[in-house]
């Protein structure tokens, strides 16, 4: 394993200025055998006093920290969570929302070699339960509640008693049996008497446990498992997706440079660090290269204007970017500083008008987050267009056969070079995506044109058989995202006597706009093929979202099977 001397040194092989690629295959190799610590130890040593992150808490209060300061908090942590018994190997349950002390958390983790399981704050009790006994996680980092939420009060829910234990470190339930530790930060006031306190255990580690952590540290490289990342399944169980932190480094060095991104950019996201589009994609695409990243704690549109505006981001990619688009036209402004954007429509356009705008991103939390990135794709075309990342083999192949396809033709993606090990504790579904040759099976439909530009069709699973037909439920959601009256939609199959199944959409319209099902038909009958119209259109006034905000088609079936079933 490389000294701290020799990371240091080579540390602008790291990032984004990088131009020795004589193999990108040996360049993905190389960057899987670093550690998420020495990869972030490399950038701070060239960057210490510039600022690696922006947060802005739900009451508007904007904070930064240095990349010094950023370090210096990772370690002192990972000693507290040492004296704790934090050791190589285990599994510590992440439950906060977006935040400094998030970060910190995680990357503490990972210096020690644990691995980390981030909770999704949307979820309820039992939800949260499922995950704590599937990963066997014997520590547990929470915040105490956030708005309306009190997560101690959840977390009783999940533990009855746990209020009437009273000594930190000992922890026990005969539902829970794996669980030993607590640590709350308890920002809000809120108090467990069987929990650590985050900020002490930052503030105050002894020597011995500070020489015990950079020991541990020192032993950690890229082949251990970063992140059980589960999966945000709407129809099954989550599955714990297993992330090496080499993956997570090469995935965040390898997409960075794609993008032409740099020490100098500021990368706002309103992902949730739970996911992987927070904190991998949003999150290592600055700070394993130099960059600042800026973010709102949760979803909150007025809020994220107002600091993109305020702090000249120079990069805008997170869920939901046209409601933040349709705050921030009401406000008046224009973001000038913005020059890489996702996929635009006219709003964005004209609010940032000196942006590329041509941001295409494949991929899934088994690929690292980004597998696919492209901040070219022609701009004509109305689907995705990137290039997988260097040292990332993509095959389109028939789903039934397995046989390659040619260029141009939809079929399934395989991906292979920087993919998940598996899922934690799913041997079968493992065995079903991850064949023995390395190939995870992704189950999206994709085709690959004679350049090795991917274009996504929609996810194999939710597809419609209309008629002889076969049509992506996502193909048609595209469509009708398109039209500047249409701010959510969904699409699900109902029952047709005649074609077997036909579509049915739900719609939520920009608030103040009139439209109609005629108007939108109307509009979308010369973009797509008759026999994937609509059949059914339906208004909703607020679309049911997920906790990853994408929509609920569960609840959108129930609904359509209710009134045509």
């Amino acid at each position: 394993m490389a000294t701290d001397a020799q990371l240091h040194a080579d540390a602008p092989r790291f990032g984004v200025g990088s131009t020795r690629l004589p193999d990108v295959r040996k360049e993905m190799a190389r960057l899987r055998q670093i550690s998420l610590w020495q990869a972030l130890s490399a950038a701070a040593e060239q960057r210490a006093g510039h600022t690696a992150l922006i947060g802005a808490d739900d009451a508007g209060t904007v904070s930064k920290i240095s990349y010094g300061e950023l370090l210096h908090r990772i370690r002192a942590f990972s000693a507290g969570l040492v004296e704790t018994g934090v050791r190589r190997g285990d599994r510590i349950l992440l439950w906060m929302t977006n935040s400094f002390e998030w970060v910190v958390a995680a990357a503490a983790a990972m210096r020690l070699g644990a691995s980390l399981v981030p909770i999704n704050t949307f979820l309820k009790p039992a939800e949260i339960k499922y995950f704590m006994e599937q990963s066997g996680a014997r520590h547990l980092i929470m915040l105490d509640s956030f708005r309306q939420l009190n997560m101690v009060d959840q977390l009783e829910a999940i533990f009855p008693g746990i209020r009437a234990q009273n000594q930190p470190g000992f922890l026990f339930s005969p539902e829970l049996p794996d669980l030993r530790n607590i640590v709350l930060f308890a920002r809000s006031g809120g108090a467990l008497a069987c929990a650590h306190d985050f900020l002490e255990l930052e503030r105050n580690p002894s020597a011995e446990a500070l020489a015990a952590a950079d020991h541990m540290a020192s032993m950690v490289g890229g082949s251990d498992i970063g992140m059980v990342k589960y999966t945000s399944g709407s129809t099954a169980f989550p599955k714990g997706a297993l992330l090496e932190q080499g993956g997570i480094v090469a995935n965040g060095i390898l997409h960075t440079r794609r993008m032409e991104l740099g020490g100098n950019d500021i990368f706002f996201s309103m992902m949730p660090f739970f996911h992987a589009g927070g904190s991998i994609f949003g999150m290592m695409t600055m700070l394993l290269n130099g960059g600042t990243l800026m973010f709102t704690e949760a979803f909150n549109p007025d809020l994220a204007a107002d600091l993109m505006f305020d702090e000249k981001a120079t990069v805008q990619l997170t869920l939901l970017a046209n409601e933040i688009m349709l705050a921030a036209d009401k406000k008046g402004y224009v973001f000038e500083s913005i020059r890489v954007a996702g996929w635009p429509d006219e709003l964005s356009k004209r609010l940032m008008p000196n942006a590329e705008h041509a941001l295409a991103i494949f991929g899934q939390t088994e690929s690292y987050g980004g597998a696919a990135v492209s901040s070219n794709p022609d701009p004509a075309k109305s689907g995705f267009s990137p290039k997988p990342i260097e040292g990332l083999e993509c095959r389109i192949v028939d789903p039934e056969t397995g046989a390659d396809l040619p260029p141009g033709v939809p079929g399934e993606a395989w991906l292979r070079g920087n993919v998940a090990r598996g899922y934690w504790n799913k041997p079968e579904e493992t065995a079903r995506v991850f064949d023995k040759d390395g190939w995870y099976h992704t189950e999206d439909l994709c085709s690959l044109d004679q350049e090795g530009r991917l274009t996504y069709h929609g996810r194999l699973k939710l597809m419609l058989k209309i008629g002889g037909e076969n049509v992506s439920i996502e193909e048609i959601e595209r469509k009708v995202e398109a039209h500047e009256a249409v701010l959510h939609c969904g699409v699900v199959g109902i029952p047709d006597p005649r074609k077997i199944e036909a579509p049915c959409l739900f719609v939520q319209l920009v608030e103040g706009i009139a439209f109609s099902a005629e108007d939108l038909c109307n509009w979308l009958k010369p973009q797509i093929a008759h026999f994937k119209m609509p059949r059914e259109v339906l208004f909703l006034e607020d679309m049911p979202l997920l906790g990853n905000g994408k929509v609920d088609r569960l609840n959108l079936k129930e609904r359509a099977m209710s009134l045509f079933a």
